[in-house]
């Protein structure tokens, strides 16, 4: 309880500093041969030409957005740019789906007269004592399920896909709860606020059965292990949660307007609060009281530094939310660069699993998808300061 007060109530006088510029729009189709992704990806180091040499095999996504009227957009550079070498192909969200559930479940308390983040709450019969705001920060930090599984019971499948649609970020879809049995049940528990005024309880209603999507792609690998037992067919992903990287690159731009410095906020709720969340949302796990011999900065940070235990440069701030399961690494961030004046949206996805089995925890993570996405993000990011400083 005390960790969660005392972060909420340091975030509460702590505003996230933000380089915005006016006016503008994105424009889906302006990728242009050259651009800023692209002379990264041709780049000779190693650990992009790991991916480069067969960027199909591993279902590549990347995305950058830059403000529409930067000095880095001079000459033939877009404004968003993309590659996609698996052709429109689904791939596992993983954690990236506890990014929009935090902002809805943060949201949501906003709206409530008697809650807030640090209102404490318990579910059913559980003695525990909870709060949305610990919820945000072992989210944010370490990525936690149990956190986003409570969040995710406290507002409902249903209630989560409807505000999704109603933002209008393109698809998404949430269909099960991360690391549990049963984990797309739909009956959700009570839970219990202590307000100021007494108990208060929420039950979200149930939500209606999973349909599988209809997407490229979600029949994947040449086999599957189950219940320690391989199954040589491809793993059905069908039925599981959906969340594309254009998505996450426009809720991420709903979040942090590129182009906008005074556009009211398409969240209902206060600034503290806002402030909170982004601050958790750049933060890293040592900052939150965890060890950092588990917990580096890299837990949370794929890019730059998911292949290494160092420090973030400090005036480097990158707002974002990695996932990983099934082989699957994806992150997307809003980087801001104090020193030189940048900030961009960067997100990105591959799949690392050369022998075509899933859940059998044999993956290339550490030798081939966090090395990609640590370099790429670096060499990305110097490619930007030196097009800004001219050097």
């Amino acid at each position: 309880m005390a960790r969660a007060i005392n972060s909420y109530l340091k975030g509460l006088t702590f505003f996230v500093a933000i380089l915005l510029v006016a006016g503008g729009c994105l424009d889906l189709k302006s990728k242009k041969d050259g651009d800023y992704l692209q002379q990264v990806l041709a780049l000779e180091e190693s650990a992009i030409k790991s991916v480069m040499n067969n960027p199909q095999e591993f279902e590549l996504q990347m995305q950058l957005l830059l403000p529409n009227d930067s000095i880095l957009l001079k000459g033939k550079q877009a404004q968003f740019s993309f590659v996609d070498y698996s052709k429109g192909q689904y791939f596992y969200p993983a954690s990236t789906v506890k990014f929009p559930v935090a902002i809805l479940a943060t949201q949501w308390a906003e709206q409530q007269p008697q809650i807030s983040i640090v209102t404490p709450y318990r579910i059913g019969n559980d003695t525990i004592t909870h709060y949305i705001a610990q919820d945000l920060i072992d989210i944010f930090a370490i990525s936690d399920n149990q956190a986003f599984n409570r969040l995710y019971d406290l507002l409902g499948r249903d209630f989560i896909n409807q505000r999704m649609a109603d933002l209008n970020l393109g698809p998404f879809r949430l269909a099960h709860r991360l690391s549990v049995p049963q984990a797309a049940a739909p009956e959700h528990p009570i839970y219990f606020f202590e307000t100021s005024e007494g108990i208060a309880s929420f039950q979200a209603q149930p939500d209606r059965p999973v349909d599988s999507i209809v997407v490229a792609g979600t029949q994947k690998g040449i086999g599957f292990i189950s219940d320690e037992v391989q199954v040589n067919n491809p793993m059905d992903f069908s039925r599981k949660n959906y969340f594309p990287l254009e998505t996450m690159v426009n809720l991420m731009e709903r979040l942090f307007p590129l182009n906008c410095s005074d556009c009211p906020s398409t969240f209902k709720w206060s600034k503290n609060t806002e402030a909170f969340v982004k601050s958790l949302m750049s933060g890293v796990p040592r900052k939150q009281g965890f060890d950092e011999v588990q917990y580096p900065d890299g837990y949370v940070k794929f890019f730059f530094l998911g292949d290494s235990n160092q420090r973030i440069d400090p005036s480097l701030k990158i707002h974002n939310k990695v996932g990983y399961a099934y082989g699957t690494l994806t992150d997307i961030a809003y980087v801001v660069d104090t020193k030189h004046d940048l900030h961009y949206i960067l997100g990105a996805t591959l799949l690392v699993n050369k022998n075509g089995i899933f859940n059998d925890n044999t993956y290339e993570y550490d030798s081939i998808g966090l090395p990609f996405l640590a370099q790429s993000a670096r060499s990305l990011h110097q490619l930007l300061v030196e097009a800004k400083t001219g050097r």
